[in-house]
């Protein structure tokens, strides 16, 4: 299971790729997807976050259309320029059912200390040695919630956990499981816990979990929301004893929009707040998505990481992929090598604002403070 942002980076570096082999046309292919993909960013998100993700899909469409117009010099069925198809992934994203083993693991996720700390205390641990766990009285397997800003590493701390345990993970969000016809959502849903629990061992993670679980009223207006809860809760309920072990993790931006009953002891027994990442993170960040790409020495990546305070790390992540781009629509241009400048990168910070605000940090300081204490 890949993010859309996962995914554009790996359109935009095929395109890269493809460029430097002058194979134009296949570049054109990978510089369209990553506008797909940017426009569906774009719908996921709004106000000043949504128009970045829009213009940067525009700039991917133009960047397109100069490449069609450039005749490419190489044989596009040739196998070493076939082998750097980025896939062929789309914006569908992969089906829920289909479980995977990460290839991430702790060390992989810049800075979350805490975060990291406490998900190894919690997930890993009983799940790497449940005869140690048993005889202190700790269950393996259980409920992990993990909520914060969008953007901050929720969905890779997952993966990580999945990943130090090499066991089979599982992934849905709202929008896979959701059917308009009555009674598929709950189904759906169910069909998905009993499966993962099926495994010796599995890791699952529902993301955006406030769409899958919200709060339930009696005033007959959401009934589909008060039939997932009582799945959820009947299919969870308290972990029912068995020789297989499944962490279930959630993840949500929006904390206060979950029914209550989830919160309640044998669901998410365990919640972890994971806010923006500090100056160390975000040149982690910087670094692991700038990869290979040259820099001329106006390039000061810790200057940068720390001009970006308050970032997420998708935000980080958005800058620099920006900056490539940058870079790549001036060397198609100029017919030159693409290397990435200062420039770049103080162009891509104007485009690209800091989605996390004061406001909604201080929203999730009440919820903690009026939820948990």
């Amino acid at each position: 299971m890949k993010s859309m942002v996962e995914i554009k980076a790996g359109h935009e570096n095929a395109c890269a790729e493809f460029v430097k082999a002058r194979d134009y046309a296949r570049a054109a292919v990978e510089a369209a997807r990553a506008a797909e993909c940017g426009y569906a960013l774009a719908s996921r998100t709004s106000g000043a976050v949504a128009e970045a993700h829009t213009r940067d899909a525009e700039g991917w469409v133009a960047l397109a259309a100069e490449l069609k117009k450039r005749p490419s010099t190489v044989d596009s069925q040739s196998p070493s320029v076939a082998g750097r198809e980025s896939g062929g992934e789309t914006a569908g994203g992969d089906e829920w059912l289909v479980a995977e083993k990460p290839d991430v693991t702790f060390d992989d996720i810049a800075g979350m200390a805490e975060a990291k700390r406490v998900s190894q205390e919690m997930g890993v641990y009983p799940m790497q040695s449940p005869e140690k766990a048993r005889a202190l009285g700790i269950s393996a397997g259980g409920g992990v919630l993990v909520y914060g800003p969008p953007g901050t590493g929720k969905t890779m701390l997952g993966k990580a956990v999945a990943g130090v345990l090499a066991c089979p993970f599982y992934y849905a969000s709202g929008a896979d499981l959701r059917s308009k016809w009555y009674g598929e959502s709950e189904q759906r849903l169910s069909r998905l816990i009993r499966t993962a629990q099926a495994q010796p061992m599995a890791v699952l993670f529902l993301d955006e979990i406030e769409a899958l679980l919200p709060k339930r009223r009696d005033d007959g207006s959401s009934g589909a929301d008060n039939r997932m809860v009582t799945q959820f809760l009947a299919d969870v309920g308290g972990f029912r004893e068995t020789k297989n072990v499944l962490l279930i993790l959630g993840a949500t931006n929006k904390p206060w929009e979950i029914d209550e009953a989830v919160f309640r002891t044998g669901r998410f027994d365990e919640k972890i707040y994971i806010g923006p990442p500090d100056v160390e993170a975000r040149a982690g960040i910087f670094k692991k998505h700038l990869g290979e790409a040259a820099c001329d020495a106006s390039v000061d990546a810790a200057a940068l990481a720390t001009a970006m305070e308050g970032f997420s790390g998708s935000d980080v992540a958005a800058v620099v992929h920006t900056a490539k781009r940058l870079a790549l629509e001036r060397a198609v241009r100029e017919n030159a090598e693409a290397v990435l400048t200062g420039e770049d990168f103080a162009a891509a910070r104007t485009r690209v604002p800091c989605s996390i605000t004061a406001a909604m940090l201080e929203e999730f300081k009440k919820f903690k403070r009026q939820r948990f204490g």
